[in-house]
C-alpha cells in the first residue's frame, strides 16, 4: 500500500513539473519586465486631477476597441488583476458601478474631512516582502507606505469600575516576553504557538497552490485520499476553530481574548473561525507591523489606475453591469447601463470581482448558472454578517488631541464571543442603546503625514462594529439619503451609543467633534454593492475552508471565457483580495505568475 502510495505521490510530482515546464514555455509576457521605479514622487493633490481618474465616468466614445477583457468591479483584486494582465501586454477595461472606482479602497469626504472606508493598515510592506513587490509593480512604485507606531493595535477592556490596557507588538508571541504572562504560561504557551504560526505559514502557501494547480489534478488527488496523508497539518488548521485551540492550552478567558483579538478583520468570532484564517492574519503583521498608505486608502487605486490605460485599456465609474453576455454558453462580454439605454461590450475574457453573491445571482443567467453547479455552490457557503461604521471630524491636530498611529480594539468584557451573539439577536431599537460587545477605533490623520496639509488643524476618527441587517432591512428598498426621518434617527441612536463608548475610553475627545456621521450595513449595499451588507464577502469560516470549497472556489470557472477574482477567489483584505487578482491573473495567461515574482523578490533582495 505504501509503495503504491508514494507511486501516485510520485506521478503527481511529475505532472506538477510538466505544467512548470509548460509555464517557461508560456506565450504570455512576465508582466514583472515592465517593472518601474519612481525614485522620487509629488503627490498629486488638484481635486480636478485626481477626478480625471478616480472618477471618470462611463461613456460609449470611452470604450476601448479590441477588448482583450473586461473585468466587473474595481476592488483591490479587480485592479490586481487587470494590472497583471495589462503589463502582460492585454488590453483590459474595468467597469465599476460606484461614482469611484476603488472598491473598500475609495475614501469618502464630507464636511471638510476625509474617511478612509475599509484600509486601515496593512502588513508585511517593508522592502523585499512578496506584498510590496506586488504593490509596486501594479503602482509604477508611486505607492509609498508610511509604518505605524510599533505598538500598532491595542487591546482594550473597558469593563464597569476599570480598563485595562494591553499593547501589542508583531505577532502575539510579544506577550511572552512583555511581562503580560507568568513564566508558566510562558512555558505552556510558547511552543504551541510557535508551532502552530508556522503551520500557518506554510498552509498559507498551500492554498495559494491549490487555487493555482489545474482543479482536475487536484480533483485526482483529493478522489485518491492523498490530501488525507499528505495534507494532514493543512487540514488540521483549516478543520480545527481557533477557539477550541485556544481552549486547550488555557482556560484563561482574557488571554483567550488578547490572543485572538482581531478576529474583527475577517468578520468571524473565534468559536467558528479556522485556525489558518487567524494564523495568515498574525503572521501578515509578524514581520514589521501595520503600514499606511501615504495620501490616504484613495491613492492605492490613483496610482494603479495608469498601468492599464498606458496597456490601451481604461478603468470607468459609473458603469453598472446588469449582466453578463453569453453565446454558445461561452462568456463574450457585458451588458451596461447607461443613460435610458442599455450598452453591450464585447471582449473574449470577462472576469467578475463583484463576488460570487452578486455574480452567480445576478449577472449570469439562472440557466446558466445552475448548469455550471454555481447555485449549489452558493448553498456551501455562510453569508456573513453586516457591519456598522462611525466616522468622525475632529478638532484639533493629531498632536493636539493626543492621537497615536494606532488601533485600538475595544471589548465590553473578556468573553466578546458570548456578548456578540447576544447582541446580534436583540432588536434594533435594544441593540441601539445596549453597549457593543466590541469597537475597532481608528485614527488615519494621525497614520497620514500628508493629512495636515490636506486637511489643517483638524482630524479623523473612525469606528466599526458588527451589526445585523435585519435591523435595516425595512428601507432595502429606499435610496440612498432618502430612507426618511425614522431610519435616520435609528442610525444616530447607533451611532451616538457608539461614540460614546469611544469617548469612555478617550475623554479627551470629548467636545472635539465638527461633524459625526454613520453607516449601516445598507451603506455597504449601495456604496461596494454587496448583496447582504457584508464587507468580507462569502463568511471565513471553517465552511469557507473546508477543501472541497477551497477547490471549487478558484480563479477559472466552468463557464468557458468566464473567471472570477477578488477576495472570494482567496480571503477578505486588501492582500487577501489582490492574491485573488494574482491567482486569476495566472489562469487567464496561462502562466504562473507566483514564479515570476519570486525571482523578482529574490532580485529586490539581494540589493537590500
Amino acid at each position: 500500500m505504501v509503495s503504491i502510495t508514494v507511486s501516485i505521490f510520485t506521478g503527481f510530482v511529475i505532472y506538477v513539473a510538466y505544467k512548470l515546464f509548460k509555464f517557461f514555455s508560456s506565450k504570455s509576457k512576465n508582466p514583472f519586465l515592465e517593472e518601474r521605479t519612481c525614485s522620487s514622487y509629488s503627490m498629486v493633490t488638484d481635486k480636478q486631477e485626481r477626478k480625471k481618474v478616480l472618477k471618470k465616468a462611463f461613456k460609449k466614445e470611452l470604450i476601448p476597441s479590441n477588448l482583450d477583457a473586461i473585468v466587473i468591479g474595481s476592488g483591490m483584486g479587480g485592479l490586481t488583476c487587470a494590472g497583471l494582465m495589462a503589463r502582460s501586454g492585454k488590453k483590459v477595461l474595468v467597469l465599476e458601478s460606484h461614482d469611484r472606482i476603488g472598491g473598500c479602497t475609495h475614501t469618502y469626504k464630507s464636511k471638510g474631512c476625509e474617511f478612509d472606508i475599509g484600509i486601515h493598515y496593512i502588513g508585511n510592506m517593508e522592502e523585499g516582502s512578496m506584498n510590496k513587490s506586488i504593490v509596486d509593480l501594479l503602482t509604477d512604485g508611486r505607492l509609498k507606505w508610511v509604518p505605524l507606531d510599533d505598538q500598532f493595535d491595542t487591546v482594550v477592556f473597558d469593563e464597569p469600575g476599570k480598563i485595562l490596557i494591553i499593547p501589542t507588538y508583531f505577532w502575539p508571541m510579544s506577550y511572552f516576553f512583555s511581562g503580560y504572562l507568568t513564566s508558566q504560561q510562558n512555558y505552556m504557551l510558547i511552543y504551541p504557538y510557535l508551532l502552530i504560526s508556522q503551520i500557518c505559514k506554510n498552509a498559507a502557501t498551500l492554498l495559494i497552490v491549490l487555487k493555482l494547480l489545474p482543479k482536475p489534478l487536484i480533483d485526482w488527488f483529493v478522489k485518491l485520499n492523498l490530501h488525507k496523508v499528505f495534507l494532514k497539518k493543512f487540514n488540521y488548521v483549516t478543520g480545527t476553530t481557533l477557539k477550541s485551540f485556544l481552549d486547550k492550552w488555557t482556560e484563561n478567558k482574557e488571554l483567550k481574548t488578547i490572543l485572538s483579538y482581531c478576529f474583527g478583520d475577517y468578520g468571524v468570532p473565534p468559536g467558528d473561525a479556522p485556525i489558518l484564517m487567524h494564523g495568515m492574519l498574525m503572521n501578515h503583521f509578524s514581520r514589521s507591523g501595520g503600514f499606511y498608505p501615504y495620501g490616504g486608502a484613495s491613492e492605492i487605486a490613483f496610482q494603479m489606475v495608469p498601468g492599464i490605460v498606458r496597456a490601451g485599456g481604461d478603468v470607468l465609474a459609473r458603469a453598472h453591469v446588469n449582466k453578463i453576455l453569453f453565446e454558445d454558453n461561452r462568456a463574450c462580454g457585458v451588458q451596461v447601463s447607461h443613460l435610458d439605454s442599455e450598452v453591450e461590450i464585447r471582449a473574449p475574457i470577462i472576469i467578475s470581482d463583484a463576488g460570487i453573491y452578486n455574480t452567480y445571482k445576478s449577472l449570469i443567467p439562472r440557466e446558466i448558472a445552475s448548469k455550471a453547479g454555481m447555485l449549489d455552490q452558493l448553498k456551501r457557503f455562510t453569508k456573513d454578517v453586516g457591519c456598522l461604521q462611525v466616522m468622525v471630524c475632529l478638532d484639533g491636530t493629531k498632536e493636539d488631541l493626543n492621537l497615536p498611529a494606532k488601533n485600538y480594539w475595544i471589548f465590553a468584557s473578556k468573553d466578546p464571543e458570548k456578548d456578540m451573539k447576544e447582541y446580534m439577536s436583540l432588536s434594533r431599537e435594544c441593540a441601539a442603546n445596549t453597549t457593543f460587545p466590541l469597537i475597532f477605533v481608528s485614527f488615519p490623520s494621525a497614520k497620514d503625514p500628508s493629512w495636515n496639509d490636506r486637511y489643517p488643524n483638524k482630524s479623523s476618527c473612525v469606528v466599526v462594529t458588527f451589526s445585523n441587517l435585519d435591523w435595516f432591512s425595512e428601507w432595502q428598498e429606499d435610496g440612498v439619503k432618502k430612507r426618511g426621518k425614522v431610519y435616520n434617527d435609528l442610525k444616530m441612536t447607533f451611532v451616538n451609543q457608539i461614540w460614546k463608548q469611544v469617548t469612555h475610553s478617550f475623554p479627551r475627545l470629548e467636545g472635539k467633534v465638527l461633524n459625526i456621521e454613520g453607516g449601516t450595513p445598507l451603506s455597504h449595499q449601495h456604496y461596494i454593492n454587496s448583496m447582504h451588507g457584508e464587507i468580507y464577502g462569502a463568511r471565513h469560516d471553517l465552511t469557507r475552508f473546508d477543501l472541497r470549497n477551497i477547490i471549487e472556489m478558484r480563479g477559472e470557472t466552468p463557464i468557458p471565457g468566464f473567471y472570477m477574482t477578488g477576495q472570494d477567489v482567496m480571503t477578505c483584505g486588501l492582500i487577501g483580495s489582490a492574491w485573488g487578482g494574482v491567482v486569476t491573473a495566472s489562469k487567464v495567461l496561462d502562466r504562473y505568475l507566483i514564479i515570476d515574482l519570486i525571482n523578482n523578490v529574490k532580485e529586490k533582495r539581494k540589493k537590500l
